[in-house]
This record gives structure tokens, sequence and C-alpha cells, in this order.
């Protein structure tokens, strides 16, 4: 009896809140169904297709088949642009690291590295991509909690630009490494401030052990420490969370100088910038979708614009360094879903459609978590690319193909009729999309790039010869006996 109570009073709260959200979006003209295609400078042809660069997005899934990532390469230099200049308009020294983790599609990292931005690797893997690709060691950051020894050797055999340690263990290894070449090598040390990750993350200024770190550091003759590395996280709409802690670690740059004489030449805030159209689901839009209720909409204007960060972090850095002195350090950043998430799609085909419970329509696709995964923890727009024109008639929730009962993409969206063979469009696909896909049960989709309203293949669908590529399909001993396998 008491836990109907509390559902029922859970049910009315929740109400309460849809019923607020309907409101406030009515008074200010805003659709609570989701955002309009304009947002990713989108378009609607003759067809009633969804339009992207001048391509016809269900042209290219009939072409490319669905599953198929779409990337808008002139989309992704103009974010890159906007990022940089964010900060290089109020401050001298200004570097740009991609992050490789976000998005390590090959082509889309490349287009980055020619708009001018550096390499920031997190991994082995992700730092031979970088050097497989042509970026010299000067510009490459290489970060992470798990880095290895041959990783270290690597990055120190090239000469990176700043290697951040993220423990204590690592100085001993790169000091180490070290004895076997004549360089110096640029070291930096990522800091835990009072706000933002930590856990298996970086040293705390706090408790004294990013002290500590460089104490360590300063006693080694072939290793300079220079820099402080600070992440803060993912998805952050918050200027005054980046202003606290880079005070922080402004004030302990100022100890180092005055205790350890270290002058600290690089300052690398890191990337976890928002998007206006990606929100992390609250607490909320979790019991929401557990109550079968759309989450809450989105509101683009909650997300700062980047220029607002760049001006209020470079006037922060103002009332510690002097602009003009050529000595002013360098301001290093690592956006991954600032710059490449609005810039990449993903194209899924509708098999089936389903009658659900209280008139929902159950919309099965060929693409699940196995490929997009974030849409289980954030919200993103969904499209019919195939029915732009057709009125959006009835609540659907849009499930993978997956033999998994946590196989669902979106719940209770409101979209025009759908029916077998109708594309749909995740929106934001760009940011740790690509990552975390995986080959359940399915091969990883293709991608294609959009440039000057042209598309090309950057990489090709995978085959089911390249999911068991790895494998042994039999003992060295011969086949199994299928005869005795069957007694």
């Amino acid at each position: 009896m008491i836990g109907m109570l509390k559902n029922t009073v859970k049910q009315a709260f929740l109400r309460r809140i849809a019923a607020s959200d309907r409101k406030a979006f009515a008074q200010r003209g805003l659709d609570l169904h989701g955002l309009s295609p304009s947002h990713w400078n989108l378009n609607i042809n003759e067809s009633g297709h969804l339009e992207a660069q001048g391509c016809d997005l269900v042209s290219l899934a009939r072409q490319y088949g669905a599953p198929l990532y779409v990337v808008d390469r002139e989309r992704l230099a103009r974010n890159y642009r906007a990022f940089y200049d964010a900060f290089a308009d109020h401050y001298p020294k200004v570097v740009i690291g991609t992050s490789y983790k976000t998005n390590p599609l090959p082509r889309v990292i490349s287009a980055l590295h020619e708009c001018g931005a550096c390499a920031e690797v997190i991994s082995h893997f992700e730092l031979w991509l970088a050097l497989k690709l042509g970026v010299p060691g000067s510009s490459i950051i290489v970060n992470g909690p798990g880095k290895t020894r041959e990783g270290l050797e690597l990055a120190i055999s090239h000469q990176a630009k700043i290697i951040n340690i993220d423990g204590l263990h690592e100085i001993e290894w790169i000091a180490d490494l070290m004895k076997k070449y004549d360089h110096r090598q640029r070291v930096g040390v990522r800091v835990v401030t009072s706000v933002g990750w930590s856990a298996q993350f970086g040293l705390g200024i706090g408790n004294g052990d990013a002290l500590k770190a460089f104490q360590q550091l300063r006693a080694r003759e072939q290793i300079e420490p220079c820099g402080i590395h600070v992440h803060l996280g993912t998805g952050i709409r918050n200027i005054e969370t980046y202003l606290k802690a880079i005070k922080e670690v402004l004030e302990f740059a100022r100890l180092l100088k005055r205790d350890l004489d270290i002058d600290i030449r690089y300052f690398d805030f890191g990337g976890g910038f928002g998007v206006p159209t990606v929100r992390e689901f609250s607490e909320i839009d979790v019991m929401l979708r557990a109550n079968n209720m759309p989450v809450r909409p989105l509101d683009t204007e909650a997300c700062p614009d980047i220029a607002e960060y760049g001006k209020a972090i470079s006037a922060l850095m103002s009332q510690y360094y002097p602009l003009a002195d050529p000595a002013a350090p360098t301001l290093i950043f690592e956006p991954g879903r600032a710059i490449t998430s609005s810039a990449q799609m993903l194209l899924l085909e509708v098999l089936a459609t389903k009658a659900g419970a209280n008139g929902v329509t159950n919309i099965i696709a060929n693409g699940g978590k196995n490929i997009a995964m974030p849409t289980g923890y954030e919200y993103h727009e969904l499209f019919v690319a195939s029915k732009m024109n057709a009125p959006r008639s009835g609540r659907c929730s849009v499930f993978g193909p997956l033999c998994h009962p946590g196989d669902i993409l979106f719940k209770l969206k409101k979209l025009p009729d759908v029916s077998a063979g109708d594309i749909l469009a995740i929106m934001d696909a760009g940011a740790y999309f690509v990552p975390n896909q995986m080959n359940f049960s399915n091969p990883r989709p293709p991608a294609v790039m959009l440039q000057e309203g042209k598309a090309e293949l950057i990489r090709e669908r995978e085959s089911f010869e390249n999911i068991i590529s790895l494998d042994q399909l039999q003992a060295e001993t011969g086949r199994c006996d299928s005869a005795a396998v069957n007694q």
C-alpha cells in the first residue's frame, strides 16, 4: 500500500514538471517536441527529405546503406575556427589539441589537423595513430591515467610537445626512459581541483600530491616541469565551474614559482565544454524515462556560447599574467564535443513498427546501442529524414535490432507516422558515438564526409569477415568431430 502511494505521488510530481515545461516553452514560442533542423544548418528539400551541404540524406542512406555516419566537413571547420577564435581573440597564445578519444575517425582527425589542431591522445594506440597520420611529436599532447611504458617511450622518442603525468609512478618511468635520450622532456601534471572529476584522475592540489609531483620532477635532470593540466568533465554548461578550477590552478602556479622556482609555461585547461543541442540526462529525466514519460525538452539557450568562455577565462588569466608579455604562458584546450558533436549525424533505417501500449508506436531500427550508446544518457535530437514535412502525429519509442531489453534509443518521442524503409537521423553523433560502438551481433557502419555538395566514403562498412578476422575458427589439430559433438 505504501509503495503504491509513493508511486502515485511520484507520478503526480512528474506530471507537474511536464506541465510546467509545456507552459514555459509555450510562453517562449518554443517547440516542446524537438529542435529545428536549422540548429545544424540543415535544409528540407523539395522531396521533403533532410538535406546537408546540398546532399539528400535519404539518398545517401540508400546509396551507402544504413546505418551510416555522415560527417559535415565544412561545419567541422567552422566549429574549430569558432572555438579557436573564442580564446585567441582575447589571449595571445592559444593551442587547440583535438581530442582523439571523442571521435577517432582518422579523416575527421586529419581534417582538424588541417585546420591547425594539435593531437591530444590518451593511449598508446592514439599516439600511434597520430604519428601514422603524420603529426610531428612537437604537436602531440600526451594525457591519460593508463599510460604504458611502451607508450611513454614512443612519446619521448618523438619529443612530444608535453606529457601530462597522471600519477607519481609515471615520474620514475619517464626518468628511467630518458636515460636513452639526450634531450629534456617537457612534462606537466594533471591536477585535481575542488570541482570536477577526481577518482582515478590526476593528483590533488588540496592534499599536497600535486606539489609532491612537482618536487620530484624538479629533481630529475632530463625532465622539464613546465605544465599544469586540468580536465573537469564532459558536457559542462557552467562558466563558473571553469573559473573556480582555473583560479585554483593559477594560485597553485604562483606557489610553484615562489617555493620551487618552477615557471609554468603551459596551462592545459582540458575540454568538456557543453554544446547547445545536447545535454546529459538529469535525475528528473531518468525518473521520467523510468515512468514511461518523455524526457524534459532541451533549452538550447541554457548553454553558454563558447565565446563567453573565451572572454571570461582570458580575463581571469590577465589578472595573473600580463597578456602583452612575450613570455606569457600558452593556453592549451582539448575540445572534443564542442567541435565534433554537431558536425556528424547517424542515419538509421526503420525495419518495422509495432503497436505498443497506450497508443505508443514501437519502432525497430537497424542500429541501436551498438552504435548509438550516448542516447542512453544524453538528449539527442531525432528526425525522420524521409518525412520532414509530415506532421508529428503520435508518440513513438525507438528500439535497436539487438536482442537485449536495454536496446532503447528514444522513449515517447513525438514523430510523424513512420513505416518500414523510412530513414531516421540522430543528430550530434560526432562525440562518443564512434569510440563507443561495438559489433554486437552486427557489423559497424561506414562513414561518409560531405564537402562542397559531394559525399566521400571515409570508412567502409565492417564485413562479417572483418568481425572474425582475428579469431581461430578451428583448433590447430583440425576440425572438431561433429559426430562426437552431436552424440
